[in-house]
């Protein structure tokens, strides 16, 4: 038996954990991040309404603009700093959303989409509370740009315990945020120390120094995650 501690919530998690459960394995979800919405003011909207460039730092700000889809026509033009948030956006918000291909992160973001050629444009960055500011800081000289938080992150650090790991088997942790990484090394690492336990993380971006703590790290390669987070589980 593998156990799979999942901590992060995504698209496509309850059939990944159908499947996990069918292979005859465990499966927990112990969320390490809670996201708390923040209001969307009507100046914020009606910024993003008039805006000619949406650009998304994460796919929890997807989640909290879904609500708001009549806000953003098809006429302007939608970035996302990797390919799960493109993806969120594509699907929750119904437009085409480009993201780097190769390295998801902001810097990346602005090289290969060439962000910094953008002049007299408006553009909106939708982020989380404490979020990098490297986008805005990139474009603001030739450009309108304008920062709009519409959410914040929440450490739920006492949710796990040394009793959601299983000193028989081989622990599998599925963690999709830096922010959820962080805490999980800062506060478990001698839980994970005692136990044989593999680490799954979306891109590379993901590795530190402080993750040498787990016996083998998997970064995702494809879009597809779901199904490539079962061939990691099944295959190793």
């Amino acid at each position: 038996m593998i156990n799979i501690i999942c901590t992060s919530n995504f698209d496509g998690l309850e059939s990944m954990q159908d499947s996990v459960s069918r292979l005859g394995h465990k499966f927990i979800l112990k969320p390490l991040i809670e996201i708390n919405h923040i209001r969307i003011s009507i100046e914020s909207l009606d910024h993003i309404r008039q805006s000619d460039v949406c650009i998304f730092q994460s796919k929890n700000a997807t989640n909290q603009l879904k609500d708001f889809k009549d806000s953003f026509s098809k006429d302007k033009e939608y970035y996302a700093v990797g390919v799960f948030t493109a993806k969120s956006v594509e699907t929750s918000i119904n437009v085409k959303c480009k993201y780097p291909r190769d390295n998801y992160s902001s810097k990346h973001l602005i090289k290969e989409c060439k962000l910094d050629i953008m002049s007299g444009k408006k553009i909106v960055i939708l982020k989380g509370n404490g979020g990098l500011s490297i986008i805005k800081e990139s474009l603001k000289e030739k450009n309108i740009v304008r920062e709009i938080i519409v959410y914040e992150r929440e450490i739920q650090k006492d949710i796990i315990n040394s009793e959601d790991f299983v000193a028989s088997a081989r622990n599998v942790i599925i963690c999709m945020s830096q922010d959820a990484l962080k805490s999980l090394c800062n506060h478990y690492h001698e839980i994970i120390k005692r136990n044989e336990t593999f680490l799954i993380v979306p891109n590379d971006r993901f590795m530190c120094d402080e993750i040498k703590i787990f016996n083998k790290v998997f970064t995702l390669k494809s879009s597809e995650y779901q199904k490539e987070i079962l061939n990691i589980i099944q295959n190793n």
